[in-house]
């Protein structure tokens, strides 16, 4: 028989009515690539009333329950208002007899999908794969290292929580947090910059910045999580200077040339002598000298009229004796 041909849920499905009545959780993973805190997994938990999205990493998803609770904290106390449902699918993580108690405590329902049925939790669904594809956008786009997903996946649900969609007339932030959300911090993700080293962390000799990469924003915290390019450390830095329309191959160019010494171009200037033309070469603001004397019939410089040692615009040096002899002379004007 053909599914089409089965009764529907018997129930239909309650829609909130607004903000905590109803949240979606799935978990992502376990990725391919460990972050440098070693997690491979992710957990989402996305109010249905106002879309906004909440991350959490994990090494192992026996710590959905954990995360579960620190989420259930934060956004009670930020919004005032009580979890009444909780819809996930049939893992384990979520059937387990700990989290089925501590549901039961706090007089939160769990809808659970039916098995191999993942259009019945399609939010959460669609939404992960969402953050994914931007996360993957990103760290492609910027040339930044997979390890280094958490960040991105944080930074695209970030973004997410920012922008209106086709339910939500206002802003996921706004209609959780009851204001507006503030853009003019808002970055691209990967853009190079200086961060500003505090006077305590350096001598006075030592830079006063250090070259990293942004990898995103800090809840709670009036600052930006950057990379440190030098030592691969992630660090929290409130002063930074980015620059979003430096391309990443002529940074990274510079950054491993820093302990080379490269020659700059020189510039030169050019005298024509007969059909061919002559290079005076400048290097650090002082002339070498052509290697040899080039003569032409149009310019004439006299000489003084008394013996004494002089140099030319060509920077040659030449002793002059006799006048009459002087005169008779034709130099070359180089131009500068």
């Amino acid at each position: 028989m053909r599914e089409d041909n089965f009764s529907r849920s018997p129930e239909k499905t309650v829609k909130s009515a607004g903000v905590l009545d109803l949240i979606h959780s799935d978990v992502m993973g376990p990725m391919q690539t460990k972050t440098p805190g070693g997690c491979t997994y992710a957990v989402t938990f996305i109010d249905d009333f106002s879309r906004h999205v909440t991350v959490y990493f994990m090494k192992k998803k026996a710590e959905v329950l954990e995360k579960f609770k620190k989420f259930e904290a934060d956004m009670e106390n930020a919004t005032g208002r009580k979890i009444k449902r909780l819809r996930s699918d049939n893992g384990g993580e979520y059937t387990g007899r700990l989290f089925k108690e501590y549901l039961s405590k706090q007089g939160i329902r769990h809808e659970k999908t039916v098995p191999y049925t993942p259009q019945q939790n399609g939010l959460a669904e669609r939404m992960n794969r969402s953050i994914v594809e931007m996360a993957r956008c990103m760290l492609y786009h910027e040339g930044i290292d997979k390890k280094w997903w958490a960040e991105a996946v944080n930074t695209s649900a970030w973004i997410i929580n920012r922008i209106p969609n086709t339910v939500t007339v206002k802003t996921p932030y706004e209609i959780v947090y009851q204001k507006k959300p503030q853009l003019k911090n808002l970055k691209v993700f990967g853009a190079l910059g200086y961060g500003h080293i505090p006077d305590e962390k350096r001598r006075k000799l030592d830079a006063k910045a250090f070259k990293c990469r942004f990898l995103g924003y800090e809840d709670g915290v009036k600052g930006y999580r950057v990379l440190n390019v030098e030592t691969g450390q992630v660090k929290i830095v409130r002063t930074v200077k980015f620059m979003e329309t430096t391309s990443t191959g002529d940074f990274m160019t510079e950054v491993e040339g820093d302990d080379k010494d490269e020659d700059v171009a020189a510039p030169h200037a050019t005298a024509p002598s007969r059909g061919q033309s002559q290079t005076l070469t400048i290097f650090n603001d002082e002339v070498v000298p052509l290697q040899h004397e080039v003569t032409t019939e149009t310019t004439i410089v006299p000489a003084p009229s008394h013996s004494m040692i002089t140099r030319s615009r060509t920077r040659h040096i030449e002793e002059t004796t006799d006048p009459e002899e002087a005169e008779g002379r034709k130099k070359q004007i180089v131009p500068l």
